[in-house]
C-alpha cells in the first residue's frame, strides 16, 4: 500500500510524492471519486490532510473535510482503498513501461518494428 496520495479530480494523481499519474492513465480499477470532490490530500506535507469539496455545476470550492485516518470515507471508498489502488496502479504502469522498453530494445536487436507507433499504454492491459 502506498503511504501518500494526492488526487486532483479529473487532472492527476500523485503517489508517494513522486509517481505522477495523469487522469487519463488512471486505469480501469480506480475507485470512483464523486464530481463534488475537487481534491484529496493524504500526505506527509505540512498542512491538513483533507478532501476539498466543490459545487459540481459551478466548480466553485464549497468546503474542506478534514481527514485523520485511512479508514475515512472519500465518497463510497476510503483513503486506505485509494492508497492500495495507487500502489497497484503504480506497479501496473511501471510494468507496462518496462514491457514497452523491452519491445523497443527487441526491435533494435532484431531490426523489427513491433513497437513502432506504440507507447507504454499499449502494453498496459489495465489502461482505461
Amino acid at each position: 500500500m502506498a503511504d501518500q496520495i494526492v488526487i486532483l479530480n479529473e487532472s492527476y494523481i500523485l503517489i508517494d510524492d513522486s509517481f505522477h499519474i495523469t487522469w487519463v492513465d488512471q486505469g480501469t480499477a480506480m475507485p470512483s471519486i464523486p464530481n463534488t470532490i475537487h481534491g484529496v490530500i493524504w500526505n506527509n506535507v505540512v498542512g491538513q490532510n483533507e478532501i476539498q469539496n466543490k459545487d459540481a455545476v459551478t466548480h466553485n470550492m464549497t468546503s474542506n473535510t478534514d481527514l485523520s485516518a485511512t479508514s475515512d470515507a472519500v465518497g463510497s471508498t476510503t483513503i486506505a482503498n485509494l492508497l492500495t489502488w495507487g500502489e497497484t496502479r503504480k506497479g501496473e504502469i511501471t510494468t507496462a513501461m518496462a514491457s514497452y522498453d523491452a519491445a523497443v530494445a527487441d526491435d533494435r536487436v532484431n531490426e523489427t518494428t513491433n513497437a513502432v507507433g506504440k507507447t507504454w499504454r499499449d502494453y498496459d492491459p489495465n489502461y482505461s
